[in-house]
């Protein structure tokens, strides 16, 4: 499952990350996307945790301020295992509400 990260400092690494985030989620990998303005990079991590698990941590860390900068988690939906596992909708289908 990925994770989307921002809110970094322009000294982010993959190791700081990693390593930052060990407590919380089982990380498999970190990539450092640093496209834009060069002190705010993000970063693409993979984890191997459900998809509870990594909601409920992304709720709780989103907004904490590291050296200054508010952190932003995201989840991607378009995911194989999230969409998978947790929507007994398919893509084409619709929902109306009335």
């Amino acid at each position: 499952m990925q994770v989307i990260l921002s809110g970094l400092h322009c000294d982010a690494c993959e190791d700081s990350v990693t390593e930052g985030l060990k407590p919380f989620f089982h990380v498999k990998n970190v990539n450092m996307i640093r496209e834009g303005l060069e002190d705010n990079p993000w970063a693409l991590i993979e984890v191997h945790d459900s998809y509870e698990h990594v909601w409920n941590v992304c709720n709780q860390l989103r907004g904490v301020f590291h050296r200054g900068k508010k952190l932003h988690f995201y989840i991607p939906l378009h995911q194989e295992d999230v969409f998978h596992d947790f929507h007994e909708l398919a893509p084409h289908q619709r929902i109306n509400i009335l």
